[in-house]
């Protein structure tokens, strides 16, 4: 699933835009650049209404592609690397957000005390590897895809913290971390949880689970059809379409 993009006047980064050019992202040529994962994020977030945080938000594709799709949620996203919290910062005004989207450069570790259970949903696309992954020549990739010693479990608990009572978490995460993540929001009484696969390509194995729970909440998970974004062909099948052009992932 590709972004359009041109280069911007400096050498070091380029623009890049989501939802059919809606939304203009600056982020550095070189090193950790937003994907496909962060685009469908923000196209399964339904926040119509409330408070919402973003942990490690990057150059903010999933918290400016929120907004634009949810227009009376207000959101704050909180990225530690400050070369990346910079773009962020530069993106929100670029995209003219900056009365609906806040910008805090620090770690999840140290979230203030006042976040705890504030936010209405709390979302999240975490490293992408175990701490056992190949580490990359670059420190913003490594940061991006490996993290500096926080588990899926240390990003899990953060989100639950900040939520509140009967409210969301969603996070994407490896198809293969799945019972990991599971295994933990059963730990903590969360309920509602539901499971939506991301298939990459027709008939392959999904790759992705963006997964999602509710705080205080009994109920049972539910596991959805999901969606596959390539035809065999390589094109983008018609579900992948809607979602680049910003209308929300189907579910």
């Amino acid at each position: 699933m590709n972004v359009a993009g041109t280069n911007d006047n400096d050498d070091l980064f380029t623009i890049d835009y989501i939802f059919n050019r809606q939304v203009a992202l600056k982020q550095m040529k070189a090193g950790y650049r937003f994907g496909s994962d962060a685009v469908l994020l923000a196209s399964y977030v339904h926040a119509d209404k409330g408070k919402l945080l973003e942990l490690g938000a990057g150059v903010g594709a999933v918290s400016l592609g929120t907004a634009w799709r949810c227009p009376e949620c207000h959101i704050t996203a909180i990225e530690k690397d400050p070369e990346i919290a910079e773009l962020l910062s530069q993106n929100i005004a670029k995209n003219e957000m900056s009365s609906r989207i806040s910008m805090r450069c620090h770690s999840i570790e140290h979230m203030p005390e006042q976040f705890h259970a504030m936010f209405d949903y709390v979302v999240a696309n975490p490293p992408f590897h175990k701490e056992t992954g190949t580490l990359s020549k670059n420190r913003h990739r490594n940061l991006a895809h490996i993290g500096d010693g926080l588990t899926l479990s240390d990003w899990l608990s953060k989100a639950i913290f900040a939520c509140k009572p009967k409210g969301t978490i969603c996070f994407i995460i490896r198809a293969d971390r799945t019972d990991e993540a599971m295994s933990y929001l059963h730990q903590h009484k969360m309920g509602e949880i539901t499971l939506f696969p991301i298939w990459p390509v027709q008939g392959n194995p999904a790759n992705r689970m963006i997964i999602s729970a509710r705080k205080e909440i009994k109920s049972g998970s539910v596991f959805l059809s999901g969606i596959t974004l390539h035809n065999v062909d390589g094109s983008l099948t018609s579900h992948a379409s809607i979602v680049m052009n910003g209308f929300g992932i189907i579910r």
